[in-house]
């Protein structure tokens, strides 16, 4: 009988009110029970529905080789958890390959940030016997543009930029794999392409050279947690992160749906349509970092600064290699550093208004009932009144008296003036002390 994954945290209310207080850079991945994943592997192995499979002494060996996740380095860490077979389906991200599968607590933490943040309906009641949990859908609707199928990201991809990194700097062993858009080795045995994280992760090992800067390794540790975890349109996780000219960068992929070079019209047809769309999706995942005053994506780093250049004059994606040059890396990692920090911070920040949990840890007692727009759509929404009142006036919000007129999105500078205009949204409230109190312990480096 296959066992259920015990999670370091029961529920995202617990992971709130822990006392970890660098709760908002934990690891996803710390998630994961690595001892009861072999475990399950070698019974799944042994099952009747695996004897069709011809990988069976590949994942004997993965086994005997599988270290605890809980390495001497973040980088180590993450190639431990790109060495898992894919049919585990663990994906740090909530990341499903079929319509239907079983949910157990694999991809349960970033989905229920998901369902809670944003109202995302991924679960099906459809019921699995072996793990009885509900099952999930790969993609599904949110609060966000009127019901549009959305799915789970990994917003800043560390798996592209180590691969750049390693091809930069030791050319000699690595070379670019353009159909799996990653790095494999040049001398032809490279082995199995899913097994590619144990064969680095052991050159890593044995030559410290290899670990990469502070930078790169500290983006390693940032990459699964809460603040680089998102919804993007359906199927555009997996479009972004194989084509060629946004090789999975975020600033690449937001300036595409902003202005469509690709042509699939993901935020509409038409400039105005697309501006409404793209500034509300800004707002609604609090992507304030990564836009400027005027909502147009922010490069990353110096060629991807060039690259937007370019697009603005063709009206179309860059046509060459989107990586990132050998002398950028570092100031590439570093802003997405800062950046994932900041919307961690920010994220705990509307977790503990979700959930009514001061900045302290206690409990708080709420009484404001929400009565606003989407009160009836929001019914089954389990999350605090106050929290619906924000949603709606603050990150949902237009100028246009309530009129979801095209264009008319409200616009902010930054992480400042969102602030401000959630203290104004809850003031009028009996909950505006909690939301000041949680507010107030917010501070950016």
């Amino acid at each position: 009988m296959i066992q259920r994954q015990t999670p370091k945290y029961d529920s995202l209310r617990d992971y709130i009110k822990s006392e970890d207080d660098g709760k908002e850079l934990f690891d996803i991945k710390e998630q994961f029970d690595e001892a009861l994943w072999c475990a399950n592997l070698e019974r799944l192995i042994d099952s009747d529905r695996a004897s069709r499979r011809n990988d069976e002494e590949f994942y004997r060996n993965r086994i005997a080789e599988m270290r605890p996740l809980n390495g001497n380095t973040a980088l180590i860490n993450i190639l431990n958890y790109k060495g898992l077979p894919k049919f585990c389906d663990y994906d740090c991200d909530g990341t499903i390959r079929k319509n239907y599968l079983r949910q157990g607590y694999y991809s349960w933490f970033a989905r229920e940030i998901y369902r809670t943040l944003w109202k995302w309906e991924d679960l099906c009641e459809v019921k699995d016997v072996e793990f009885r949990f509900a099952t999930i859908r790969q993609f599904g609707p949110s609060c966000y543009g009127g019901g549009v199928s959305m799915g789970p990201d990994t917003m800043n991809s560390f798996w592209i930029t180590f691969s750049a990194y390693l091809i930069l700097n030791h050319s000699d062993i690595y070379k670019w794999n353009n159909f799996k858009n990653t790095v494999m080795f040049r001398d032809g045995e490279n082995g199995r392409q899913r097994d590619r994280a144990g064969r680095i992760k052991e050159l890593v090992e044995n030559d410290k050279n290899h670990v990469g800067s502070d930078s790169v390794t500290e983006f390693a540790a940032l990459v699964h947690t809460v603040g680089n975890m998102a919804l993007v349109p359906a199927r555009y996780n997996g479009y972004r992160g194989t084509h060629p000219c946004l090789k999975d960068y975020f600033d690449l992929s937001l300036d595409n749906l902003r202005h469509d070079w690709d042509g699939n019209h993901l935020f509409g047809t038409d400039d105005g349509t697309r501006e409404s769309n793209f500034i509300q999706y800004v707002n609604t995942f609090f992507l304030w970092d990564y836009v400027d005053s005027n909502y147009e994506a922010v490069p990353l780093c110096t060629s991807h600064q060039k690259q937007f250049e370019i697009q603005r004059k063709t009206k179309e994606l860059y046509p060459k290699n989107a990586l990132p040059v050998r002398e950028e890396i570092d100031e590439l990692c570093e802003n997405i550093n800062v950046r994932i920090k900041r919307r961690s911070l920010f994220m705990i920040a509307m977790f503990r208004i979700v959930f009514g949990i001061d900045s302290k840890g206690k409990e708080a007692k709420l009484r404001y009932t929400y009565r606003g727009r989407y009160c009836d759509e929001w019914s089954d929404w389990n999350v605090s009144d106050i929290y619906k009142k924000i949603m709606q006036e603050v990150f949902l919000a237009d100028d246009s008296g309530g009129k979801d007129a095209r264009g008319c999105r409200k616009l902010y500078s930054g992480y400042e003036e969102v602030i401000a205009r959630i203290r104004e949204a809850a003031a009028d409230t009996e909950d505006a002390w909690l939301v000041e109190d949680i507010m107030g312990a917010l501070a950016f480096n």
